[in-house]
């Protein structure tokens, strides 16, 4: 395995006690977790019963979490700013429209680069929504998902993008700047990631005769999470700039491998 699955793989080894209850949380967003369940699911991947109780109190109070009775919890959809985003990776591909050929950009001369954090919140904003930079304080995308600029701009608030930064449409370019343009999102490296995706699914589902189930279920938490990264980081361009069947092929294949991951970690936590 090579490429941006195992870097993020790398980044996922020696998952902390918060990432392994977001990650069960929301791979079953309706399901109320037992702390005997989030610590039992905390020891299959390495991680103390204390680190979770710690981590879920945090995450409660973050209101990412809602206490529904005495040590038991659910997901809070609303505390995640991305979670749409996220949790819509099944039918990403479901908001992508014929493209007429037109932009929609993001200016944001007013942006406070002095405020790090809002700073930070407003670029991973836009790298998460598809954006590239054209001009030092002019983002864009192609104009080829579904509601148009109204839709992005939406969007866009919601993620965290300057509310000072303008969202409008760009038509009639010279074609030089079109040409430029097009070339900003580098499509043979997101088919790279997108295969690399495919063949690590389908690796783990060779080995899965010949681990352990907890050694499975370790594997397909840290695996799907950096899968769906794979989906979500995907900018969803036209068929012009990026063919979208591969991205298509590799939804489908995750959701067919954490079906089987659900299944495999509701038989081991009997939830």
């Amino acid at each position: 395995m090579s490429g941006v699955v195992q870097k993020l793989l790398q980044t996922d080894r020696g998952m902390s006690a918060t990432r392994v209850v977001l990650d069960l949380a929301t791979a079953s967003p309706d399901t109320e977790f037992s702390t005997a369940v989030l610590t039992r699911a905390g020891e299959i991947v390495g991680v103390s019963a204390s680190s979770v109780r710690v981590a879920t109190g945090r995450l409660c109070r973050e209101n990412k979490l809602r206490r529904t009775a005495r040590g038991t919890y659910v997901l809070n959809p609303d505390g995640i700013p991305t979670y749409s985003e996220v949790e819509g990776w099944r039918t990403r591909t479901d908001r992508i429209r014929p493209w007429d050929g037109t932009w929609i950009a993001v200016e944001h001369s007013a942006l406070k680069r002095s405020d790090r954090t809002a700073a930070r919140r407003h670029d991973q904003a836009l790298r998460l929504a598809g954006y590239e930079e054209w001009k030092p304080t002019l983002a864009v995308r192609p104009n080829n998902l579904l509601g148009g600029t109204d839709s992005a701009r939406r969007t866009l608030r919601r993620l965290g993008t300057a509310p000072e930064s303008a969202v409008m449409e760009i038509a009639h370019l010279a074609p030089e700047d079109d040409s430029t343009i097009r070339t900003l999102w580098n499509s043979e490296a997101l088919l790279v990631d997108i295969a690399e995706a495919r063949e690590a699914l389908t690796q783990a589902q060779t080995r899965l005769a010949t681990i352990s189930r907890e050694e499975a279920a370790r594997e397909s938490l840290a695996l799907g999470s950096a899968v769906i990264a794979v989906i979500v980081r995907n900018p969803l361009l036209p068929e012009e700039l990026e063919p979208t069947q591969p991205l298509r092929e590799l939804i489908s294949h995750m959701l067919e491998y954490q079906d089987a991951s659900r299944e495999l970690w509701q038989s081991l936590l009997q939830f």
